[in-house]
């Protein structure tokens, strides 16, 4: 029983130490890239990088220790050569991988990915850049590699395997230790999945890309990558642009603020939709101090979200960008990499950046996204106690809020910090007792709203006292709207709307609506023209506060995108090229610019993601 367990155990070890080895040359090799790395970044890259390390490591050895653990019933020879064929198959993979990797890094400035995969259907153009001699001597390289590795793996492993009885007992601890490789290889038992991003721990890509484990990258990428290749090409450039001209606004600003550089704090809250806020026409009662907050500032009550999850929400408020089709700009890392963005422009001008989350970063590529946006201090669950983590999400957004004051003190100046609240996410636990009665979504939904309008008045009652509050600028918006209360269909344009609300001593007018139809995405390029930041940078964002504005909205989701004019609806979907005539009815010139709108997002993404 001892042996199998030791071949168990000894199998992951050896694999895990590849990839720390691999790591360890990497870090060689651009030796002067990781000499500008501090001792605290450069063991970081290990630290960050273990998770996905034993992760990729668990799932090579996964299927052998499955086999490993069933042939405790017998005799046979069989796992012997099983791990002998798998070994040198899996060696010569990963080694392709890790050497091709160290190779193209310098040329490329990203770990290797997919996208070697993509250009495999022309081996000739494949290998037109590089000699005969730089070809064989690859090979050659991955093929002495996977050899002496290989050796070595028979040194260890030959003598356990040729004493390996038949054992039932060693069943009942290998099979639930084999189990156990699949919280390994999914990072844990939380809601979030692993990802890229769990590698991304510094504002130095280079320690970032370090952490990365580049067959990790490779299957990840491979499993993310689909949509970027999925083509939605409508005219050629010059049409496209043509056709797009007419929706261009202009450049003049309506300012707004007493200050120049205001103190900033942008608050993102899950599903606050404009179907539960008073003041935007919907209901009564759900959102009362948000409701009353309007006549302290500018209301904009025409803002529709970019998409429909919190990961495509943030990316439309942060940078300005929206999300294709069954699609989120967070999936790909040299895309966000290339990103402009609120908190780097603002960077550039001196502020600090932080952003606070009660919940994990790991989900949906938060982190990578926020440090390449440029957030100096990342908050999230990792830094509350237990005892605060009380929710499926993390912690109540009073928590949280709580939290931020806490780290604001009154003589804090200089900054954006951003915060993004939770509670109001399914399955809408609140501390507070249910002022709606009824146990039906919608209702729940209603009361997790109520609790964090609650949280928010709160939090805006206590700013008022702080000596940062007169230069202040706060900025409330939704990360997305909801298909609650309601029941909207997914191309309902309610289930869009959102509601944003400027307050604070940096404004100079209040009690103020502004009634523009624009996309949540217009955010950044609205702020950062107020602050007399230039934007033109961000492709897709648009300043809503100017005399020539153009009023549209675009937003999409699953196979399908809307495009919102004052007058007109259009929707349309993906899979069979057409618009909803029951909704809007036919028109060429809206339906031209909402296919031409898509293909620029669309070429713009795939750009960047090169």
């Amino acid at each position: 029983m001892k042996k199998r367990i030791v071949v168990f155990f000894l199998y992951l070890l050896c694999w895990y130490s590849i990839f720390v080895v691999s790591r360890i040359a990497f870090l060689i090799v651009y030796f002067e890239r990781s000499s500008q790395l501090t001792v605290y970044e450069l063991l970081s890259t290990f630290f960050y990088g273990f998770k996905i390390d034993i992760a990729i490591a668990s799932y090579i050895v996964f299927l052998p220790s499955l086999l490993l653990s069933f042939t405790s019933f017998t005799s046979s020879k069989f796992i012997k050569y099983f791990y002998r064929v798998y070994t040198i198959v899996a060696l010569f993979i990963c080694n392709s991988i890790i050497l091709g990797d160290l190779f193209l890094y310098g040329y490329w400035g990203f770990r290797i990915d997919a996208t070697p995969l993509f250009y495999m259907t022309n081996l000739k153009a494949v290998t037109a850049s590089v000699s005969t001699l730089t070809v064989i001597g690859g090979i050659v390289a991955i093929a002495t590699l996977t050899g002496l590795l290989y050796l070595g793996f028979s040194k260890l492993f030959t003598a356990l395997f040729n004493s390996l009885k038949k054992d039932y007992k060693a069943f009942l601890i290998l099979f639930p230790a084999t189990l156990l490789l699949g919280i390994v290889m999914r990072g844990g038992v939380g809601i979030a999945s692993l990802t890229t991003s769990t590698a991304y721990f510094s504002k130095k890509q280079f320690a970032n890309h370090a952490a990365i484990n580049p067959i990790w990258n490779v299957g990840f990428s491979i499993t993310e990558s689909e949509d970027l290749h999925r083509r939605y090409v409508y005219f050629d450039v010059k049409e496209m642009s043509e056709i797009l001209g007419p929706l261009n606004s202009g450049g003049s600003v309506v300012n707004l603020l007493r200050i120049k550089r205001p103190d900033i704090i942008l608050i993102i809250t899950e599903s606050f939709t404009a179907k539960a806020l008073e003041a935007t026409g919907g209901r009564k009662g759900v959102m009362p101090e948000l409701n009353a907050l309007v006549r302290e500032g500018i209301l904009f009550d025409q803002i529709y979200a970019a998409s429909d999850r919190t990961d495509k929400g943030i990316a439309a408020v942060i940078a300005g960008y929206p999300s294709l089709p069954n699609s989120s700009a967070l999936k790909y890392q040299k895309l966000t990499e290339k990103l402009a963005s609120i908190p780097k422009k603002l960077s550039d001008e001196g502020y600090k950046c932080e952003f606070f989350y009660g919940g994990t970063l790991e989900f949906a590529n938060y982190r990578s996204f926020l440090v390449q946006a440029g957030f100096d201090k990342l908050i999230s669950d990792k830094d509350f106690p237990k005892s605060e983590m009380k929710t499926k999400w993390g912690a109540f957004d009073h928590v949280v809020l709580d939290r931020f004051l806490d780290e604001t003190p009154d003589y804090d100046s200089g900054f954006f910090k951003t915060i993004l609240t939770l509670t109001s996410h399914e399955p809408f636990n609140t501390p507070d007792p249910p002022v709606f009665e009824g146990n039906d979504n919608d209702t729940k939904f209603m009361n997790s709203l109520h609790y964090t309008d609650r949280v928010l008045g709160n939090f805006i009652r206590e700013a008022k006292k702080r000596a940062w509050w007169k230069n202040t600028l706060v900025v409330i918006i939704a990360d997305h709207g909801s298909r609650m209360p309601g029941n909207s269909e997914m191309w309902d344009k309610n289930k869009y709307h959102i509601p944003m609300l400027w307050l604070g001593g940096a404004l100079k007018v209040n009690d103020t609506v502004v009634s523009n139809l624009a996309s949540q995405t217009d955010l950044a390029a609205t702020l950062l023209a107020q602050l007399q930041i230039d934007t033109k940078d961000f492709n897709f964002s648009r300043n809503i506060l100017t005399p020539e504005y153009i009023p549209f909205s675009f937003f999409t989701f699953n196979n399908g995108f809307g495009f919102q004019k004052p007058d007109k609806l259009l929707i349309y979907s993906t899979v069979t090229d057409t618009f909803d005539s029951n909704i809007s009815g036919p028109d060429a010139v809206n339906e031209k610019q909402g296919k031409a709108y898509l293909q620029s997002l669309y070429l713009d993404g795939f750009n960047k993601n090169k």
